[in-house]
């Protein structure tokens, strides 16, 4: 594990994950007068580079999705743009040149929008081929699922409903539903019989996965406890869950998190839709420094977990390192300092380039 600095600019704030591109990750101060954007590569200490400030006279509510196909953040914000008049819009911003573009919701999508989208329960996503939005609070009962559409001649946005069906028998769950891949609506779900169900968003059914002999883990038997639990026509919804395991997903990857005697304990889920079994590898550990533990958001990949806090960010590495990554750290170490424990400083990717006399174009991790 290595811990880097956080720029000096952004701990005074809450720092929000969006999420990685390869080995940048980017995060964003939770700030009421502006949408700022900021990255910092996993490998180089003193990465950290404001990709954008977009000024606003208010900032409601934000919610981001990272696409890795293409190079865009979006971010489904309510706010004060130029006037009192506050505006429901998706926001396009180019990491590559901080390009901004407002897309606003469209007319035809109000009704739908108002009376349907909870906004203190969704969030947006972003898939290979579609932006998605969905209600994460809902345990049982339909999942308000919805496919986002932005439209280029009117700079609008309209939502198409994509509900993610109940199941047959409904049976008890007290977890956070988890979208495993938005484009095909793929949403895993444990309940509390300790049974974990997909699913299949082509053919609109749950189905049961049972762990494979070679899992470590069975997901089912680290159980949920302390649930806030609200009943409505909506849905069964949950306002908060202690558990030792939690989820998390990049839309591809699939990481459960064990937290036991101080300990984080990192396993990578391997999902076989044919045979309908789960395999739950061991990964990583790791013991946060204090500072971090006490507030953090995370976002991963298949290579490396990130804990996102203000008081610096840590990066665990969920796979043996590369012989190219080893070498580009160790010269890291060389040029920055740590102080307990927190890395500083470092040098470019630029300069190691022009320390080697080497030419190439393309990233060297």
């Amino acid at each position: 594990m290595r811990v880097f600095e956080t720029d000096p600019r952004l701990r005074q704030y809450r720092l929000c994950k969006i999420g990685f591109r390869r080995h940048i990750l980017f995060v964003c101060p939770d700030r009421t007068d502006s949408i700022e954007i900021w990255s910092l590569h996993s490998f180089i200490p003193n990465s950290w580079r404001q990709i954008v400030r977009f000024p606003l006279i208010e900032l409601l509510y934000a919610s981001y999705a990272i696409s890795q196909t293409e190079p865009y953040i979006y971010a489904l914000v309510v706010a004060l743009f130029e006037c009192d008049v506050p505006r429901i819009s998706i926001l396009q911003i180019n990491i590559d040149g901080g390009n901004v573009r407002a897309f606003d919701l469209d007319g035809a999508s109000g009704e739908e929008f108002e009376n349907k989208v909870f906004l203190e329960n969704v969030l947006i996503g972003c898939g290979e081929e579609h932006l998605f939005m969905y209600d994460r609070s809902v345990v049982m009962g339909p999942i308000p699922f919805w496919i986002i559409h932005l439209l280029e001649d009117t700079k609008t946005f309209v939502i198409e409903s994509e509900t993610i069906c109940a199941e047959e028998n409904d049976e008890r769950c007290s977890r956070f539903p988890i979208v495993l891949n938005g484009d095909q609506r793929k949403v895993l779900k444990i309940r509390d019989n300790n049974e974990v169900v997909i699913y299949n968003g082509n053919e609109n059914v749950w189905n049961i996965y049972t762990a494979s002999s070679q899992s470590y883990i069975n997901l089912g038997e680290l159980t949920a406890h302390r649930v806030s639990e609200t009943y409505g026509l909506r849905g069964h919804r949950l306002g908060a869950v202690e558990s030792l395991l939690n989820i998390f997903t990049d839309g591809v990857t699939c990481v459960a998190k064990v937290f036991q005697n101080g300990v984080h304990s990192f396993y990578c889920i391997e999902i076989d839709d044919d045979k309908r079994k789960y395999c739950v590898l061991p990964a990583s550990r790791c013991r946060l420094p204090q500072r971090i533990q006490l507030r953090f958001y995370a976002a991963c990949t298949s290579s490396q977990f990130a804990f996102i806090s203000s008081r610096g960010i840590a990066f665990v590495p969920l796979r043996p390192s590369t012989l190219q990554q080893l070498s580009f750290l160790a010269l890291q170490l060389k040029f920055c300092k740590l102080k307990d424990g927190i890395w500083s400083g470092g040098i470019s990717e630029q300069q190691i380039k022009d320390m080697c006399s080497c030419k190439y174009q393309y990233a060297l991790v």
